[in-house]
């Protein structure tokens, strides 16, 4: 295969595509740099004739194919189609516009491609094509060409002149879009270009509310959220009865919170104060089991906490053993003879069943006087989460937790945390504290909240209700992480989690693998993907390993983010990996009880030079 000749008419995409699938790293680089240079030696003709096959390859594997190469590619490209535009269809062009904008990743500096923008490129000249509607399906080639102005406007390195040029350019394609009825096709890349250069004209807004008014479950509802937020004082009066909808129809808990900070913004009624108590007089239990999912998930906005919210708080961290710290947490950055590339550490998320406290979960029903009878089969979880305090030298949390004082505090790094916390796949929450043995009541808006529900659960007593008794139990799950008992309010404790059933998380894990979608977003959801593990060999053993499973759901897209740790006895711990940024922390606290700090700190200043480290104030005899 070394001396393949690509370029003969015997290979179709397809197979070319099964062809660099199947090789290796090494000899898969090898193969793409043969394949890119024998196209660039081509005559035109011949570039011509197989523009659409190095088209495809490049799409996909662009990434691969390298900076410089890729670049050689579309300036061949460019040169070659700008002479032949009527011979490519909508499809081969919105392959071009996608490997541009996926170049561009690796691009810093105008200059270093302003070849491919130059007045008389194929990018422009497509563009005034679609502008004078001399394509057609040209519709379906505008949401392409404005992702691209998105990647362009991005990297911030227009000079001031293009930027202008360009700025006229792409008004005049958003005019074309919502003057053709383009806008569904192109809500994505409409929202992406807004947050970078606020492209919004409130007339386009009526068109936008009444997508999402019919469409409270679309894929970008969370852009629109986004949206609504970043213009809000602009849009929010015309734009709330629609935020609204989706708080009360959406499926996801990601997305229902959402807006319920939105609607708790505008006019602090989410809940509507005055209608609760006729709802909790109603003798109709539906109407009572759709009042406690509103409650619930008022429940879950109060306790949530956005990245821009972190720093008001405070700092986080959690107590830990010097040999976890020192061997998985904090390393050294050098090689050995087995692991020629150390791989840096990444935030563990552990499975909600799997956590120390064995009242985990349990807290909320006890509050509410619910009993195991309403759970008939074993209750499963795919929450994973990773616990947090703001307690940095406690006593008895070094006891408890810090290897009974001889550990260690880490502290986050705040940075950190905010890019973990803003991603959209990801919540983080602040654990609330139940007295399940005092009368006195809870005054705050949650121990509010849980009185209602608790109303709500004795009146389907009352009236009989098993069939809502159960789904009301049921529906506690989606805040059962929320809450422990009052004896452990000294640890103040937050929590980061991801849960991999929520809805908006599975249609990305979802996402059809044909879409053109998927070229588009580079948008990943954040875990790592543990692809050497053979998942093949649990499959008969999902109900074992605690997976709950849904017939919607196909489960080897979503177990692929799980990792198993096998344990003695046919045991496994389940966890995942956030792998956005490794894992980084800005300051240790050695435990009151380490009198070695000197074997410690000197290692933790070689892994992290820019770390502190601090010993605890707490006397300890």
């Amino acid at each position: 295969m070394a001396n393949l000749h690509y370029f003969t008419g015997k290979f179709s995409e397809s197979e070319l595509e099964n062809h660099f699938g199947s090789l290796d790293e090494n000899k898969l680089k090898y193969e793409l740099e043969n394949f890119c240079n024998q196209y660039l030696k081509l005559s035109e003709e011949k570039q011509l004739k197989y523009a659409g096959i190095v088209l495809y390859v490049c799409m996909n594997l662009i990434e691969k194919i390298g900076k410089t190469t890729a670049k050689n590619i579309l300036v061949a490209l460019n040169k070659i189609l700008l002479n032949n535009v009527q011979l490519f269809d909508w499809f081969e062009n919105f392959e071009y516009f996608i490997v541009l904008y996926r170049y561009l990743f690796f691009t810093k500096e105008y200059e270093e491609y302003s070849i491919l923008f130059e007045d008389g490129s194929y990018f422009l000249r497509i563009l005034e094509l679609v502008l004078d509607d001399g394509f057609e399906e040209a519709k379906l080639l505008a949401p392409s060409i404005l992702t691209v102005f998105y990647q362009l406007f991005n990297q911030n390195s227009l000079p001031e002149d293009r930027r202008i040029y360009f700025k006229r350019k792409y008004e005049s394609l958003i005019r074309f879009i919502f003057e053709n009825n383009g806008f569904e096709d192109a809500i994505y890349a409409y929202f992406r270009l807004d947050e970078v250069v606020s492209l919004f004209q409130f007339e386009h807004l009526k068109i936008i509310n009444n997508y999402y008014i019919n469409n409270p479950q679309s894929d970008y509802v969370g852009k629109y959220l986004d949206f609504v937020s970043r213009h809000f004082n602009v849009v929010i009066k015309d734009s709330i009865d629609v935020v609204r909808k989706i708080a009360e129809e959406n499926d996801s808990d990601i997305i229902c919170n959402q807006a319920i900070k939105l609607i708790e913004k505008y006019d602090n009624d989410y809940l509507n104060e005055q209608s609760d108590s006729e709802f909790i007089q109603s003798s109709e239990a539906n109407q009572l089991l759709k009042q406690a999912d509103k409650i619930i998930y008022y429940i879950r906005s109060k306790l949530t906490v956005d990245a821009n919210e972190l720093k008001e708080i405070g700092s986080f961290g959690h107590y830990t053993k010097i040999d976890t710290l020192t061997n998985f947490l904090i390393k050294a950055d050098w090689k050995n003879e087995n692991n020629s590339e150390t791989q840096p550490p990444f935030l563990r998320l552990t499975n909600l069943k799997q956590l120390n406290d064995p009242m985990e979960g349990r807290v909320i029903y006890d509050y509410l006087g619910i009993d195991n009878t309403f759970f008939q089969q074993y209750q499963t979880s795919n929450v994973f989460i990773s616990s947090l305090t703001i307690v940095s030298d406690s006593l008895p949390m070094w006891k408890e937790y810090a290897d009974s004082s001889q550990g260690a505090f880490l502290e986050y790094d705040m940075s950190y945390l905010e890019h973990i916390v803003a991603h959209k796949s990801i919540e983080f929450v602040k654990v609330h504290y139940l007295d399940l043995m005092s009368e006195n009541k809870d005054e705050t808006d949650v121990g509010k909240s849980l009185d209602n529900l608790k109303q709500i659960f004795e009146k389907l007593k009352e009236l009989e209700a098993e069939k809502e008794l159960k789904s009301f139990a049921e529906k506690l799950k989606k805040i059962s992480y929320l809450f422990k008992v009052k004896d452990y309010e000294y640890e103040m404790e937050y929590r980061i989690l991801i849960n991999l059933d929520d809805t908006a998380i599975q249609n990305i894990i979802n996402r059809d693998t044909n879409s053109h979608e998927k070229y588009l977003k580079k948008e990943e959801i954040g875990l790592e993907v543990f692809d050497k593990v053979n998942y093949n060999d649990f499959s008969l053993k999902k109900e074992e390993i605690g997976l709950e499973i849904f017939d919607k759901v196909n489960y080897n897209d979503f177990r692929k983010y799980i990792v198993l740790s096998p344990k003695d006895n046919g045991r496994y711990d389940l966890f995942v990996y956030i792998n956005l940024l490794p894992l980084k922390y800005s300051k240790v606290i050695l435990g009151p009880k380490i009198t070695d700090a000197d074997y410690i700190a000197p290692y933790l200043k070689l892994a992290n030079p820019d770390i502190e480290i601090e010993s605890s104030k707490i006397p300890y005899r």
